[in-house]
């Protein structure tokens, strides 16, 4: 399965989501809210629920930031707890859909995939077009393919929607088509995935390795 590597890097689009956009999804909600409550008690109310979430996650990151040798099963058991706290305590909001996603990725790494697929569909359903739901949707598909559900992957990833993600997206269309045994639009896939990858600053030797592999095997 593709590595889940990209933690921190969805954690940087996050924030510069929530910079782009936040002040204006807070005013409609000001808006909407007013009839019902001042706005003091409004602005005390959300900062507190902030300040929380963002407390909870940020023990979650540092956790899950710690060396997988150090990471023994109480610790594990921390992650999930926290994981689960923010996607009981903060719903639908991007810190519970985070919350979300890091349950997913523990269920996969021991082995339950259809746990991690459930996770991942109801962040997919839930979270509004952005870096969230481009998460879920790549992760989604590399689920897939381990469950032998390669059309169902192939449909997840059948549009990159954002530049930013074109090297998630592509590689699992190539992990996919691989699997099929579509050999040569697995290998057009990777190469889309390499490119994309070095055009954002990324590591490229595992997919450099995948299309070496294919051209090994005389798929050039």
């Amino acid at each position: 399965m593709t590595e889940y590597r990209t933690d921190e890097e969805q954690a940087e689009l996050l924030k510069k989501w929530w910079a782009e956009n936040g002040k204006s999804l807070l005013a409609t909600i000001v808006i909407v809210a007013g009839g019902w409550f001042g706005w003091n008690s409004y602005q005390a109310n959300e900062q507190a629920t902030a300040e929380n979430a963002s407390m909870l996650y940020s023990q979650l990151v540092d956790k899950v930031a710690q060396p997988v040798a150090q990471q023994d099963e109480a610790a594990k058991a921390e992650m999930e707890a926290l994981a689960m706290q923010l996607k009981k305590d903060f719903g639908n909001t991007s810190y519970g859909q985070f919350g979300a996603l890091f349950l997913a990725r523990f269920a996969a790494d021991a082995g339950d995939f259809d746990t991690a697929a459930a996770e991942l569909n109801g962040v997919i359903a839930t979270a509004e077009e952005g870096p969230i739901k481009y998460t879920a949707q790549a992760r989604l598909a590399n689920i897939l393919i381990q469950q032998e559900k390669m059309d169902e992957a192939l449909a997840l990833v059948a549009t990159v929607p954002d530049a930013a993600y074109a090297t998630q997206f592509e590689e699992a269309k190539g992990d996919a088509l691989f699997r099929k045994g579509e050999l040569s639009e697995a290998r057009a896939a990777y190469i889309r995935a390499q490119e994309a990858a070095a055009n954002l600053g990324l590591n490229t030797q595992q997919l450099q390795r995948k299309i070496d592999n294919l051209a090994a095997s005389g798929d050039a």
